[in-house]
């Protein structure tokens, strides 16, 4: 990339040269490769490694959309750490090292690659991919904008104090935190999502084989050599704990909490951090004493949920990443949120910006994030319940792969037209989860339902078939449609069996036998 003072007339520029800003570039000159784009960025390329950013994990969409929209499939599977899923373990607050535990999670690796990254590291490979394809002006911020015209005139300025002033047809704010537009517009909404966090990352490898190897007979996991690379979650009333290896010298914790049962200003410092930790989760807080690892920086946020009341605008503005809206680190979806944003934006600038069009386009990513809310809202109070952890994260993980990765991993999100003629498809799923919600959200729900054993393994469950049947073989309008309707039947089944005749547990592992066995041609 390089900064071009005498053209400064262009199709788009994005505000922000991190992760949204550059995967939307690629997407962008992908779809057409005659766009002049120019990137604003407030600071100055490679990035350090190992960067503090949030966003060292990925699923399914984020792990398909940097594969296969943008092209890094190479570079995540040579330079990053593939991921071995998400794993819940409950130690209910026991310090002895044999004191039992409960664990959710794979044996081996899921169906779809997916990774945890280095941010700086995949940041630097996409801003070397794009070379001099796009404009970039760096240790730079923008100031604001106004529309003249068909055009927004953008003034800019450097770290000296320089002001100058660009033209765009789109402007794009992928600005993370930093809202541009959001501030600008006065965009931002309550999410209705109460949750706080701190993390950390210290230079080490934090290797769950080391202090949780339960060497009951029952433990499919104990023999897991890679289970370290999972994204783990330790559970506990009100809060979950993550541990993400971001390399195999660097490891991200981070404790996250609804603040109704758990206050920040028990853990605003490291040192504190670490007694919170003795607390509730005194096994890992023991190990982490003794391994003694240098501690790179920490980081808090209070109240971190928010969402834009926009996305997108007629007038030529766009927002994505972070800019456009957090809900919640659980399942790690923000690079979900990149690329399903980033899709809808490339939609608006390169196939249609009529006013109605910018409108529909408006409500389906607000329709989603709306989805990604009902997820995640007053989801942490009950986690010291292993019966709720099993649903609700299996409902969950489940209904994520039957409907919206097979809208989007066969390529279909990013065809307006279809999305179009299934949107009442659309609203049913959401519906349908939102009820599932609903119920899992009262008090005691699920609790004396099931006996839960204390080691579930992910194979050969629901979610494995769900996982293993994403992409179809034809992946034809009528196909995706057939295979959709399909999907909804198995969560109409899943939903009864949570909602109606307490058989979840059941269904969990006979339900993928039982579609094996029916092997439906999609």
């Amino acid at each position: 990339m390089s900064e071009n003072e005498s053209n400064t007339n262009h199709d788009v520029l994005i505000i922000g040269g991190g992760l949204a800003g550059l995967t939307l570039a690629k997407q962008l000159l992908i779809a057409d490769p005659g766009l002049g784009i120019c990137i604003v960025h407030n600071r100055k390329f490679p990035n350090p490694e190992r960067i503090h950013k949030v966003g060292e994990s990925t699923v399914e969409i984020g792990a398909f959309y940097l594969s296969n929209v943008v092209g890094c499939a190479l570079h995540l599977q040579t330079d990053h750490l593939r991921k071995m899923g998400l794993r819940f373990i409950q130690t209910l607050g026991q310090s002895d090292e044999a004191a039992p535990y409960r664990e959710l999670g794979l044996t081996h690796y899921a169906h779809h690659a997916t990774y945890q990254i280095d941010r700086g590291k995949l940041e630097n490979h996409l801003h070397d991919e794009l070379g001099r394809s796009v404009t970039l002006i760096e240790n730079s911020k923008v100031l604001d904008f106004e529309r003249q015209g068909d055009r927004n005139e953008v003034s800019i300025r450097d770290h000296a104090g320089k002001v100058n002033t660009r033209s765009a047809r789109w402007v794009v704010d992928a600005s993370g935190r930093g809202r541009v537009l959001m501030k600008k517009f006065d965009l931002k909404k309550d999410a209705g999502i109460t949750h706080s966090s701190v993390w950390f990352r210290v230079a080490g490898k934090v290797d769950i084989n080391e202090f949780l190897a339960s060497s009951d007979p029952e433990n499919p996991f104990l023999n897991v050599e890679e289970r370290w690379r999972s994204t783990t979650q330790l559970v506990g009333k009100g809060y979950w704990v993550w541990i993400i290896p971001i390399d195999e010298q660097t490891t991200s914790v981070g404790i996250v909490f609804d603040n109704s049962i758990h206050d920040l200003s028990t853990m605003s410092a490291y040192p504190m951090a670490m007694t919170w930790l003795k607390h509730h989760e005194p096994r890992f807080h023991g190990y982490m004493e003794g391994k003694g690892f240098e501690v790179l920086d920490f980081a808090m946020m209070r109240n971190y949920s928010y969402l834009s009341g926009q996305f997108l605008s007629a007038d030529g503005w766009a927002l994505t990443g972070e800019a456009a809206g957090f809900v919640d680190p659980m399942y790690s979806n923000g690079t979900d949120m990149i690329g399903l944003a980033n899709t809808m934006i490339t939609n608006a600038i390169t196939k249609s910006d009529s006013e109605d069009q910018i409108t529909w386009m408006n409500g389906v990513l607000s329709e989603t994030y709306a989805g990604f809310v009902d997820t995640h809202r007053d989801s942490f109070k009950r986690f010291d319940d292993w019966n709720y952890i099993f649903v609700k994260s299996s409902w969950d993980t489940t209904f994520y792969f039957l409907f919206m990765c097979v809208l989007f991993m066969n390529r279909k999100f990013e065809d307006l037209e279809y999305i179009h003629t299934i949107h009442d498809r659309i609203t049913a799923f959401y519906a349908l989860h939102h009820d599932v919600m609903v119920h899992l959200r009262q008090a005691d729900t699920v609790t004396s339902d099931y006996v839960i054993p204390d080691f579930v393994n992910l194979v050969g469950s629901i979610q494995d078939y769900a996982n293993r049947t994403i992409i179809a073989k034809n992946q034809s309008d009528e196909a995706i449609t057939a295979l959709l309707d399909y999907n909804m039947g198995i969560l109409k089944e899943l939903a009864a069996s949570i909602l109606e005749t307490k058989t979840f547990d059941q269904n969990f592992y006979h339900m993928k036998e039982r579609l094996d066995a029916a092997s439906p041609s999609f």
